[in-house]
């Protein structure tokens, strides 16, 4: 592997219950606008919960579009078309491989048996390799809440080894009673619109979304991964460690990756899921790691959690928001409720900067941090 080797993020497209496009859910975010809503669907639970969806009859067209059984494929399948749009790389060629992202897939055709072999994260991904008509299999990374994080690592290290020019990464996860009641078994969804950070945080808000996402060798825009970690610390079936050094050593390491000192990050695109015990961790992790000072933001209170897909959609408004050269507001946030120090974003911020540190973590204690850095 070729560490000196740049890998560039190309164009992105994003599907989310705040609209369609990068622009589009980049206004909204800066805007402070949430896709959260109490949603009375017994398809995802028995009573009303705080839900970010997106909109039946827009995912039922997809559906006949892309002639598929399930929300999940539609949705993967609409936003790979619409990235077909914005990108000039020929998807079908050899230099590229495309990953999958997702944690659940098409779980919610569990219970019907006739769709038994649909559930397979294999099947969506030979759909999804049919689609674009790549040469290749497509690579599925399903690491819980860090799975597009962890996927956009993966796909610098196969560009550093010079096996491909092009990694696709398409993250996608949607609502499913199997999820929502999952979470809620855990008493860990909010009671209204989630609020990371904010000492009246209630836990959780769920959602649903795809992104798709390149990287690329070639300098398709002025924004790289310069450096990433991933650890896994065990700590618990579902409970982030409460030192918060697991996640401080991975942001250590992207930093020390990306050689940039913690003076040097502009701002902070944290996991920020809202829950006591994780925006707990990561705001020790970031004191451990030297970024007290460093303006934080999180886009679950616009978009939800979005599992498989938030560490993809969040990697690409956090390479827009540092073209832009501008600080995201975290919405939901009032009141600072976490004992770490850190300074959370309020307000949109126009800032010269050229670092970003993103953040993830998930259930079994896995934590992932990447840089990503603007270059002249």
């Amino acid at each position: 592997m070729n560490a000196a080797i740049p890998i560039f993020l190309g164009p992105s497209s994003l599907i989310t219950s705040l609209g369609e496009g990068l622009d589009v859910n980049l206004n909204a975010v800066k805007e402070s606008r949430t896709g959260i809503r109490c949603i009375d669907d017994t398809r995802f639970f028995k009573e009303p919960k705080f839900l970010a969806h997106i909109d039946d009859a827009q995912l039922k067209a997809w559906q006949q579009k892309h002639q598929t059984d399930s929300r999940f494929d539609a949705l993967m399948l609409e936003c790979v078309s619409q990235f077909k749009k914005v990108s000039s790389v020929d998807l079908s060629s050899s230099d590229v491989l495309v990953i999958l992202s997702t944690t659940k897939g098409n779980i919610e055709l569990l219970e019907q048996p006739e769709h038994q072999a649909k559930t397979l994260l294999s099947y969506s991904a030979e759909l999804l390799r049919t689609n674009l008509q790549n040469p290749h299999p497509v690579l599925i990374v399903s690491n819980a809440c860090i799975s597009g994080i962890s996927a956009a690592l993966v796909a610098k290290r196969y560009l550093q080894a010079q096996l491909y020019k092009h990694v696709l990464v398409v993250g996608c996860d949607v609502l499913t009673e199997f999820v929502v009641s999952g979470f809620n078994s855990f008493h860990a969804l909010a009671n209204s619109p989630c609020q990371p950070f904010d000492k009246d945080r209630s836990g959780v808000s769920l959602g649903e979304a795809c992104a798709c996402l390149l990287f690329s060798t070639e300098a398709l825009s002025e924004i790289t991964l310069s450096g990433g970690a991933i650890s896994n610390d065990a700590n618990h079936i579902s409970g982030p460690s409460k030192t918060g050094e697991e996640l401080a050593w991975c942001i250590q390491q992207a930093m020390s990756e990306a050689q940039v000192e913690p003076n040097e990050i502009g701002c902070i695109s944290a996991h920020g899921t809202a829950t006591p015990y994780n925006d707990e961790m990561e705001s020790k992790a970031f004191e451990i790691s030297g970024l007290s000072e460093a303006p934080v933001f999180s886009l679950k209170a616009n978009f939800g959690h979005t599992l498989g897909a938030a560490g993809v959609m969040e990697l690409s408004l956090a390479a827009a928001s540092l073209k832009q050269q501008v600080i995201l507001p975290s919405a939901g946030f009032h009141n600072l409720g976490v004992s770490g120090h850190m300074t959370v974003s309020e307000n949109l911020t126009q800032k010269e900067y050229k670092h970003v540190v993103k953040t993830g973590s998930g259930f079994g204690g896995c934590n992932a941090s990447v840089v990503l850095s603007r270059v002249d």
